[in-house]
C-alpha cells in the first residue's frame, strides 16, 4: 500500500486529503490535484523510515495525467491563463511538474538523509551488532548502509573477504530486532551446503535467530514437497550418463528418423555443433539468454576423435587420416558402400620421386577401380593458411598429379576443401562418383550404428555421450523445457546444430521417460519444476508468508535460480537481497 492512500478514489476529481485545507476554497478544477501533489511530497519527507520504490510509485503513476496537463500547457503558452482561473499559481505548477519528473532523485535524496541519521542515531547498537558472533566484528559504513537500507531489490557487490556472510547475518539481526520482522519471514538461500552451515552457524546458532537458511535445491525440493507430498526420488547426474549412453548404443535403432541425424552427424560435421569455441556463444547465439557458467566441450571432444600419439584424425572405420575433410571423404565412401583403401602406393614409378606416390584413395566397385586424391585448397586455388609462393607450389603439385594418371590412364576424382557454390565436399564427390560410373548403395542403419558402437576403441560414441550430457545439463539450468528444442532448431539454419539439436532431442526425451517411470527428479528439475509450482499458485493469486528473501553468492547465479527467485518474490511481495562477488551479473527482476 503506498504513502498517499487512494489519493483520487475511483474519480480523480474529488482530493479528500485536501477537502479542510483553507486553500481549497480558493483553488478548483484540477489544479486540486497539484494541491494534492503538494501534500504528497510533504508526507514523503515526513516518513521516517526508508521509502521503497513499491512503496510510493503507484502513487506517482496516479498523478500522471495532471502532470502531462501541466506539460502540455507549458508547451503551448497555456499554464498562466489556466492557472490564473483555477486559483493556482503557474510558478508552483511548474514546481509540482519539476519534482514529478525528479521523483526517483528526490526519494534517493530523502533515503540518503533518513539513512545518514539513523546510521547517527544507531551508532551504539551498529558498533556492536554482531557481538555475539565475535565482539571484534566491527561493521564499516558501506556494510552499515546495507544493514539500514530497505530498497525493493538491492544488489550488493563485494570482493573475496570482504564480509559478505557478516553483512547478511547483521542485515538479518536489524530486521528482526528494529523492523520487528518475524524471522520465519526471512529466507536466505545460498550455493552450497558450505555456505549454508556458515550462514546458520552465524544467524541461526550465534545470533539465535530461527530463520530459514537453504540451499536452492533444498529450497526447490520444500515447494515441491509440499506441493506434492508423496516422496519424489532425487538422483544424480550418473543417471543421466546412463540414459544417453543407453539410448545412443541401442534404443536409438527404434528411432530411424535420429538415426539418419546421428549418422549424418558423425559422416561430416563430428567436430562439434557450435558456431564458435565456447558453448557460452551457442546459448548467447540460439536463446539471446544465457547466465549459466558452462565450460567449452569442443577441445576435448576433437581431442577424443584424435589419436593422442600421431594427433591424426579418425574415420567412422577407426583409421587415421591426415585432416577433418578426408574424414569426410572416408566417411562418405564407407557410408555408401564404396570400397576404398587409404593412402595406397601407386603402381606407377615415378623418375626422380624421392619416395612413392600416394594417392588419398583408391576406390574399387567390382572391377572398376579409381583414385580419389582432396586437394587442401578450395575451389579458386586459395587457402588463407599458404602464402603466395606456398600455394604456387601446392597448384603446381595438383596439376602435375592430374597429368600423371592422365599419362598412365588410371582414373582420378578430386575434390577442393571449398566450392563457389558453397556446397559441401559430400554433395560434389557424390557428383563426380556418379559421373565416374560408380553406384552408391548406403549402408543400412544398423550396420552403421554397430560400426560406430560396438568398437570399444572408437571415441566417438563416447564422445558425443558427454557432448549431450553436458549440452541437456546446460539446457535445463538455462530454465528451458522440452518445447524449446523445435524454437532453437526454427534459430539456426546450420546443418550441423540442428542435427545435434535433434540428437540431443531425442536423448533428453528417454531421460525424461525414465525420470517419470521411476518417479524422479534430478537437480536441475528440482529447481525448474519448484518455480513452475510458484507460477501456478501466483495465478490462483495466493500469497506465501515471506517479507525477505537473501541470495547470497549471486555471482553464481543461473537462468533457473534466477527464475526461481523471480517467481518466489511474485507470490511473496517478498523484497529481495542479492548479495555476490564483483563478478555477479546484473539480473533485474
Amino acid at each position: 500500500m503506498g504513502l498517499f492512500k487512494n489519493i483520487f478514489g475511483k474519480n480523480p476529481t474529488t482530493v479528500p486529503e485536501v477537502k479542510e485545507q483553507k486553500e481549497v476554497k480558493e483553488v478548483s478544477g484540477r489544479c486540486l490535484e497539484l494541491l494534492a501533489w503538494e501534500k504528497f511530497l510533504a508526507d514523503l519527507h515526513d516518513a521516517h523510515h526508508y521509502i521503497s520504490r513499491k512503496e510510493f510509485m503507484p502513487d506517482v503513476q496516479n498523478f500522471a495525467d495532471i502532470m502531462q496537463l501541466v506539460k502540455t500547457m507549458a508547451e503551448n503558452d497555456m499554464l498562466e491563463d489556466y492557472c490564473n482561473k483555477n486559483g493556482f499559481s503557474a510558478e508552483r505548477a511548474r514546481q509540482a511538474y519539476s519534482s514529478y519528473e525528479n521523483i526517483v532523485e528526490l526519494v534517493n535524496q530523502i533515503n540518503d538523509t533518513y539513512i545518514e541519521n539513523i546510521m547517527t542515531d544507531e551508532k551504539q547498537y551498529l558498533d556492536h551488532i554482531l557481538e555475539d558472533v565475535d565482539p571484534a566484528i566491527s561493521l564499516d559504513e558501506d556494510q552499515r548502509r546495507v544493514v539500514v537500507a530497505d530498497e525493493d531489490y538491492c544488489l550488493v557487490i563485494a570482493g573475496a573477504g570482504a564480509g559478505k556472510t557478516t553483512t547478511v547475518a547483521a542485515k538479518v539481526k536489524y530486521l528482526v530486532e528494529k523492523q520487528q520482522v518475524d524471522p520465519k519471514q526471512i529466507l536466505i538461500i545460498s550455493f552450497t551446503n558450505k555456505a549454508v552451515n556458515e550462514l546458520r552457524d552465524k544467524i541461526n546458532k550465534d545470533l539465535n535467530i530461527d530463520c530459514p537458511i537453504a540451499t536452492f535445491h533444498s529450497t526447490g525440493n520444500a515447494i515441491l514437497h509440499k506441493n506434492n507430498p508423496e516422496k519424489m526420488n532425487i538422483i544424480d547426474g550418473s543417471k543421466l550418463y546412463y540414459c544417453v549412453q543407453g539410448y545412443l548404443r541401442g534404443t536409438i535403432l527404434q528411432n530411424p528418423r535420429v538415426v539418419n541425424s546421428l549418422i549424418l552427424f558423425f559422416a561430416s560435421y563430428f567436430d562439434a555443433p557450435y558456431e564458435g569455441d565456447d558453448i557460452n556463444n551457442f546459448f548467447n547465439h540460439m536463446a539471446n539468454a544465457n547466465y549459466a557458467t558452462m565450460r567449452s566441450e569442443l577441445d576435448d571432444f576433437k581431442t577424443e576423435v584424435t589419436d593422442r600419439r600421431s594427433k591424426q584424425k579418425i574415420t567412422i572405420q577407426n583409421e587415421i587420416v591426415r585432416s577433418v575433410q578426408e574424414v569426410e571423404v572416408a566417411n562418405f565412401l564407407y557410408l555408401n558402400g564404396i570400397d576404398y583403401t587409404y593412402e595406397p602406393i601407386y603402381p606407377y614409378h615415378i623418375m626422380m620421386a624421392a619416395k612413392p606416390y600416394t594417392p588419398d584413395f583408391i576406390i574399387t566397385q567390382g572391377n572398376h577401380t579409381a583414385y580419389v586424391e582432396h586437394f587442401g585448397i578450395t575451389e579458386d586455388g586459395k587457402n588463407f593458411l599458404y602464402d603466395e609462393e606456398e600455394l604456387a607450389l601446392y597448384r603446381k603439385a595438383i596439376y602435375d598429379k592430374i597429368r600423371l594418371h592422365k599419362d598412365h590412364g588410371t582414373e582420378l576424382i578430386y575434390t577442393f576443401s571449398s566450392y563457389r557454390d558453397k556446397r559441401s565436399i559430400s554433395e560434389h564427390l557424390k557428383e563426380e562418383l556418379l559421373r565416374h560410373g560408380f553406384q552408391l548403395n548406403r549402408r543400412s542403419d544398423e550396420e552403421i550404428i554397430k560400426k560406430l558402437i560396438v568398437l570399444e576403441e572408437n571415441k566417438y560414441i563416447n564422445r558425443l555421450v558427454f557432448l549431450v550430457i553436458n549440452f541437456i545439463r546446460n539446457f535445463k539450468v538455462n530454465g528451458y523445457d522440452e518445447n524449446e528444442f523445435d524454437e532453437l532448431a526454427r534459430k539456426t539454419t546450420n546443418v550441423r546444430t540442428r542435427l545435434f539439436l535433434d540428437i540431443c532431442h531425442a536423448c533428453f526425451l528417454e531421460y525424461k521417460r525414465y525420470l517419470v517411470e521411476n518417479h524422479a527428479v534430478d537437480f536441475e528439475d528440482m529447481i525448474n519444476e519448484s518455480a513452475r509450482v510458484l507460477n501456478e499458485v501466483k495465478e490462483m493469486k495466493e500469497k506465501l508468508d515471506f517479507k525477505y528473501l537473501i541470495v547470497d553468492e549471486y555471482q553464481d547465479i543461473s537462468r533457473q535460480r534466477f527464475d526461481l527467485v523471480k517467481a518466489f518474490s511474485e507470490v511473496t511481495d517478498a523484497k529481495i537481497m542479492a548479495v555476490g562477488g564483483r563478478l555477479a551479473v546484473n539480473l533485474c527482476i
